[in-house]
């Protein structure tokens, strides 16, 4: 079974071709297949990310955000990646190429990163 981390942001603001120009950035491998990339680096996990929109995404968004400093900003996030995750355990024993994913996810769309697993919610890095 697969795990999934997400970066919340407004839908417009960000796409998939956004997102393999951040990945590759970071010097990371990009494939798109179909509606998804595959995110990879050589003997390190793998990732297939995806883009969701829509009114569902922000009830989830709104959920998430709720009771924390960023729940007025989450209320605007109707878009998602979605990164699956095939092993989490392998993925954070090597969590160097799992954060700049989501890093470069974040850069591309000054989105909001939320980890399931231990409710983590962090805003974009504005630099």
């Amino acid at each position: 079974m697969s795990e999934c981390c997400m970066v919340y942001f407004r839908s417009g603001t960000s796409d998939l071709d956004a997102a393999a120009g951040a990945l590759t950035k970071y010097r990371l491998t990009v494939a798109r297949q179909g509606d998804q990339l595959i995110v990879s680096r050589p003997d390190r996990p793998q990732f297939r990310l995806r883009l969701k929109t829509g009114e569902s995404v922000r009830a989830e968004a709104v959920e998430i955000g709720e009771g924390t400093s960023h729940e007025r900003a989450m209320q605007e996030c109707d878009a998602r990646f979605e990164i699956d995750i095939d092993d989490l355990d392998a993925a954070l024993d090597e969590a160097n190429t799992l954060m700049e994913v989501q890093g470069a996810l974040q850069d591309a769309s000054q989105g909001f990163l939320f980890l399931p697993w231990n409710g983590s919610l962090t805003e974009p890095w504005r630099g």
